[in-house]
């Protein structure tokens, strides 16, 4: 594949067609050939930690790249599909398993509703349909080495059988309206995943997966990460978890997990400079984070951080920069600090208010 410029490393665009990594569109991560380029460009050896792991991109392309990686997040959906994409898989055994799979003829009811938030986002038979798949996947079909593939497969194709779309952080009402057929949706998934791993066959230096605060990192001993490679929040006054509240709420009944530009819950405990809480919130977590970060590392150990700046309705907050700083203040010698690109902000009301960084800064623990 061509080198992409850096403006584009930083989206999760380029994962789109590629194996695996494709397996569920996570707007929020970065690319695989980030991680390469970050690899290459700063001389990283592993282990590799990342902890805002997402869906595992990093840990992934680390695998890719024979790198043992450590990966943390709060999110169960995020982790669960980190798990499902970095395991080793006995082929053969997958493929009996689909041929019985596509074979089975499901009983879907076609009558009873149920009245809640998350069905009135279906057509009725289609959700009734999508709750058969979830309860034969939980109850009959636990044990079978295609679990957590078809499962995956199933979480990944409720959006597209819904009535609604992902716009920003937010669900909203999409205009293809009506009845559509999950177990289509699903086994055609399904089907492209095992032919991702025929294609990809990708073996060894399985990830370590946690289920870890970042601000706290109660899981990663001092001194025992090599290399980071990471995009925390960006500041903003989104609640991360919205945009995925319909697959938290339905396979992992947490619809509320709290993904926030800042992690604590009440802004107002946080004091400091900004008329803006939220902004005080975030660098206080994110110093608690980067004060995490040059712990685990080795001596001599880089953190390579995608990051950007905030947009509010009356402002734009250079947050990015801030980090920089606070890198520099902890300890940390900067050795690069490269704006990947410059985005307009601008917000429903209030229209244009600036323009925001997004960059990659290089951090190295002193040796």
């Amino acid at each position: 594949m061509p080198s992409l410029p850096l403006s584009e490393m930083v989206t999760f665009s380029p994962n789109k067609n590629i194996p695996i990594h494709r397996w569920f569109y996570y707007r929020e991560g970065y690319s695989k050939a980030f991680v390469e380029w970050a690899i290459s460009s700063y001389g990283l050896e592993g282990p590799i930690l990342d902890p805002f792991c997402g869906v595992g991109t990093t840990l992934l392309a680390a695998k890719e790249n024979g790198l043992d990686s450590v990966g943390c997040d709060v999110s169960p959906l995020a982790r669960f599909v980190s798990e499902t994409k970095t395991r080793d898989y006995d082929l053969e055994s997958l493929d009996i398993n689909f041929s019985e799979l596509k074979k089975m003829d499901f009983a879907f009811p076609r009558e009873g509703r149920v009245d809640s938030w998350v069905a009135k986002r279906f057509h009725n038979q289609t959700f009734r349909e999508l709750v058969t798949v979830k309860k034969f996947l939980d109850h009959e079909y636990q044990k079978s080495p295609l679990h957590d593939l078809a499962l995956l497969a199933l979480i990944d194709s409720t959006l597209r059988a819904s009535n609604v779309e992902r716009m920003g952080a937010s669900l909203r009402r999409s205009s293809h309206k009506g009845y559509k057929p999950i177990r289509k949706f699903w086994l055609r998934k399904l089907e492209l995943m095992l032919k991702d791993l025929r294609k990809a066959q990708i073996l060894g230096h399985s990830p370590l997966i946690l289920d870890d605060d970042a601000r706290l990192l109660k899981h990663v001993k001092s001194g025992s990460i090599s290399s980071i490679i990471t995009s925390p929040p960006y500041l903003n006054k989104i609640e991360y978890a919205s945009a995925y509240k319909l697959e938290l709420a339905l396979f992992f009944e947490d619809p509320k997990t709290q993904l926030r530009s800042f992690v604590g819950k009440d802004v107002s405990e946080t004091a400091g400079g900004s008329d803006l809480p939220i902004v005080d919130a975030y660098l206080a977590d994110m110093e608690k984070v980067l004060k995490q970060l040059y712990r685990v590392l080795v001596p001599g150990g880089k953190a390579v951080i995608n990051v950007a700046g905030g947009a509010f309705p009356d402002r734009v907050v250079r947050s990015d920069a801030m980090l920089v700083e606070r890198g520099d203040s902890l300890g940390f010698a900067l050795l690069d600090n490269v704006v990947a690109r410059t985005l307009d902000a601008y917000q429903r009301h209030s229209g244009f208010v600036g323009k925001v960084d997004e960059r990659v800064f290089v951090l190295e623990k002193e040796k």
